[in-house]
């Protein structure tokens, strides 16, 4: 967010001194009263700022000036809403504040409407062209919605204003990587390397996007500031998956893990997570969704059939079902969508009913019906033309009871992968979004039991309603698991499913490097490389069989 201090103009007087008019005199108080706002403001005394700029605004109600800067505050403070009111009008007030628009479109890209900050972030550059910070938040947007060559044209204009600009070269690499350009992004990558030796967050980029085979300049730089560099525990952390990652590739097994297991102790020291408040919330979830739940609710919902689900535990093979699939003609790729937790949370609020599960007992078909159709606005947002489109969120595992009954001519796939395959696929995985079970062998061994208790479940009380697809099959034989997929998808045989890895759709999980080549069977089984050292995870499964 741009707190730079505003130079304010001051026209001096010339010739003789005349006694200051009222006016003058008031417009120089403010002045000074803003001043000190501002640099209380940037030495972070916020209380203090926001007490000046209320006192400008209370004698002076369209001092744009000030609602600007208090609207920064209110963004730095988590009130976005009032943030976005106290900007806008202090735009309306003064139409050509280019740095309005800018901090506007912060606030509303954290209101999580990329789409609008877009357009905000496109009127600042038109007041001012060469608004650097406008260009690279620009590109953050249009990255964002999906539009990834307007991002690359975004950073690279950046770029051209600021040519040392470590971030924009970065999420350059970001966006390269999504779209599968994986030689540009591994090019933008080392540039920033090249700017900022130091810089973390370039070498998980490429570790994901490369495989190695052999130790280079790269991984001994990362290792010289993993042991003795002036880094972060965040930064620490994201090292230590990206060596363990490398060091797999080049097949030292046992120096890999040892990088693994200690990010990952480090990771869980880092946050509270108990494996019982998981396991009370999936009991709730059975309970809930009973077989007399269903019987009576059999003609809820919406019968739109655009959605196809694709769930399962992380590193399950979702990504490369959804790859398939969106290959088809007919289907559009969205990737991990929040909208059914979104929605639930909207609906089940806690105030006006309970919380989920248990608020779905109180839902009249009405309500499901509505949250049906408001599921469907949202994903046509992502594709107005597919007869299709894919939703690839994993732990919709916890929904598909809600999706039975708001949505229940969808398609569910389910993903399954060989349990230590799965789980040894979380553990070297540093998850952008925190899957509290996911750092400890333990705790994730028991919750994936929790997890496969929970599908039990679902098969009983759903028989038909979902298609589970087994990633070792899929890999055995491509063709066969493809037209079982399709032909439980509806959809007529298409060629292109096959070759899934030359779709130019964007992917954003971990797995992007993998779908852009053929079908490999290098990951099976491979959680024997380090069965001694996972033998706690194991004995998990064993004990609870």
């Amino acid at each position: 967010m741009a707190t730079k201090n505003k130079k304010l103009a001051r026209t001096l007087s010339k010739g003789k001194k005349r006694k200051p008019t009222s006016a003058q005199q008031k417009k120089s108080s403010q002045e000074k009263i803003l001043q000190q706002a501002l640099a209380l403001h940037q030495s972070g005394r916020l209380p203090e700022a926001e007490s000046l700029y209320r006192q400008i605004l209370l004698v002076e109600p369209d001092h744009s000036d000030a609602l600007h800067f208090f609207g920064v505050l209110a963004h730095q403070v988590g009130k976005n809403t009032i943030a976005v009111e106290l900007i806008r009008k202090a735009i309306r007030i003064r139409p050509d504040y280019a740095e309005a628009y800018y901090n506007l479109g912060i606030t509303l890209y954290a209101q999580g409407r990329p789409d609008a900050a877009a357009e905000s972030y496109r009127r600042a550059l038109a007041l001012r062209g060469n608004y650097v910070e406008a260009h690279y938040n620009l590109g953050l947007a249009l990255k964002d919605l999906g539009k990834l060559d307007e991002a690359i044209q975004s950073f690279r204009k950046a770029i051209s204003l600021k040519p040392d600009y470590i971030e924009a070269y970065h999420n350059l690499g970001v966006t390269f990587s999504e779209s599968g350009r994986l030689d540009d992004a591994i090019a933008s990558y080392r540039k920033t390397l090249s700017l900022k030796p130091d810089f973390v967050p370039a070498y998980k980029g490429l570790s994901l996007i490369q495989k190695y085979t052999e130790p280079d300049d790269v991984i001994r730089s990362m290792e010289t500031l993993y042991n003795t560099g002036n880094i972060s525990y965040t930064d620490r952390i994201d090292l230590g998956f990206s060596l363990g990652k490398i060091y797999e590739d080049i097949r030292e097994y046992d120096k890999a893990f040892a990088y693994i297991a200690t990010a990952n102790r480090m990771k869980r020291n880092s946050y509270k997570y108990s494996i019982q408040s998981d396991q009370e919330v999936f009991e709730r979830i059975k309970m809930t969704f009973s077989p007399g739940f269903f019987a009576s609710r059999h003609n809820s919902g919406s019968r739109d059939e655009t959605p196809f689900f694709i769930i399962g535990m992380p590193r399950s093979g979702t990504t490369l079902v959804e790859q398939i699939l969106s290959s088809h003609p007919l289907v559009f790729g969205a990737g991990e969508l929040p909208i059914l937790t979104n929605l639930t949370n909207s609906i089940c609020t806690g105030a006006a009913t309970s919380k989920f599960p248990e608020c779905m007992l109180e839902l009249s078909q009405d309500t499901l019906k509505r949250m049906g159709t408001a599921y469907i606005e949202k994903i046509r947002e992502y594709s107005k033309d597919a007869v299709h489109i894919t939703d690839k969120m994993p732990n919709n595992f916890l929904r598909v009871g809600l999706i039975k009954v708001i949505l229940p001519a969808a398609k569910i796939i389910h993903c399954v992968r060989n349990p230590m395959d799965t789980c040894f696929s979380i553990f070297k995985t540093d998850f952008t979004v925190t899957h509290g079970y996911a750092y400890d062998m333990v705790e994730l061994g028991h919750y994936y039991n929790l997890y496969q208790d929970l599908m039990t479940h679902w098969e009983k009380v759903l028989p038909g309603f979902m298609h589970t697809i087994r990633y070792e099959d899929l890999i055995s034989d491509q063709l066969g698991q493809t037209r079982t997929l399709l032909d439980f998808c509806n959809l007529p045989w298409d060629e292109a499913c096959m070759a899934f890895h030359r779709s130019k759709r964007r992917v954003r999980t971990v797995s992007l490097a993998q779908v852009r080549q053929p079908i490999y069977n290098d990951s099976i089984a491979l959680w024997k490389r380090y069965e001694k050292q996972l033998e706690p995870l194991r004995r998990t499964f064993y004990s609870e069989e």
